[in-house]
Order: C-alpha cells, then sequence, then structure tokens
C-alpha cells in the first residue's frame, strides 16, 4: 500500500516566507528612494556647471570694457543680474572685483539630502589680458 503526504506548507512557513520577502522588497524599495535623491543632486550638480559656464561666457562680449575702458561695470546692478543664472533655483557667488581669473561659484539647495554633500559648484574662468584699444 503506497501512502501518500503531501500535506503542503503550513501557515508557520508561509508567515515567515512573507516576512523576509516583506523586509527585502522594503530594502529594495528604500536603495530606490536613495538613488533618486543622489540622481536629481547628480542634475543639480550638472545644471550648475552650465549656468557657471553661462556666466563665463557671457562676460566674453565685455572682456574688453572691463578690463579697459569701464571696470566698474563689474559691479553694476544690471550687469550682475544679466550673469545671474536663468534658474532661481541656482545662487551666484562672484567676487568682489573681476579679475582675469575669475571664480564663479553657482550653489542650489537641496533639503531631501541629509549626507553633508556639497551643493556648490566652483569654476575658474580665465581671461586673457586684451591689448589697449580693444573693441
Amino acid at each position: 500500500m503506497l501512502v501518500n503526504n503531501n500535506n503542503g506548507f503550513s501557515l508557520l512557513e508561509v508567515m515567515i516566507a512573507m516576512v523576509v520577502a516583506s523586509v527585502g522588497l522594503l530594502g529594495l524599495a528604500a536603495a530606490q528612494l536613495k538613488s533618486l535623491q543622489y540622481i536629481t543632486n547628480s542634475f543639480n550638480y550638472t545644471v550648475s556647471i552650465i549656468e557657471a559656464n553661462n556666466v563665463v561666457e557671457r562676460i566674453w562680449p565685455h572682456l574688453c570694457e572691463l578690463q579697459q575702458s569701464n571696470p566698474s561695470l563689474y559691479n553694476d546692478a544690471n550687469f550682475r543680474n544679466y550673469l545671474a543664472p536663468q534658474n532661481t533655483a541656482y545662487s551666484l557667488t562672484l567676487p568682489a572685483n573681476f579679475s582675469n581669473d575669475l571664480n564663479v561659484a553657482v550653489s542650489w539647495e537641496d533639503k531631501r539630502l541629509t549626507d553633508n554633500l556639497e551643493n556648490r559648484v566652483v569654476l575658474t574662468g580665465s581671461f586673457p589680458q586684451l591689448p589697449p584699444g580693444c573693441v
């Protein structure tokens, strides 16, 4: 005589499997959330580099004027607004006086990340000294 002893899983085994699976899925969800936070910070870093490059590029057409005829243009409020990033989520920090090696700092605020990453990009624009009478 053949005895068939297939009872399946017990309730305890099913509950333990559900707890283990739940903990694993919660860990994956937390890792996905942290990944999205770092992606956002990386995006802000990239945009800040572009904004800092834009500031340097906006100075080039006015380089002769800044070096030769009107150095006070650099401190003019309208000129500073012209240099500022177009996106208000990013703030610009410039030195008080213009120099041919100009440090441009662009920063942003990200309240979601709490691991003290630096939310700032500093770019140095190096400009050549133009000859007198440049146009």
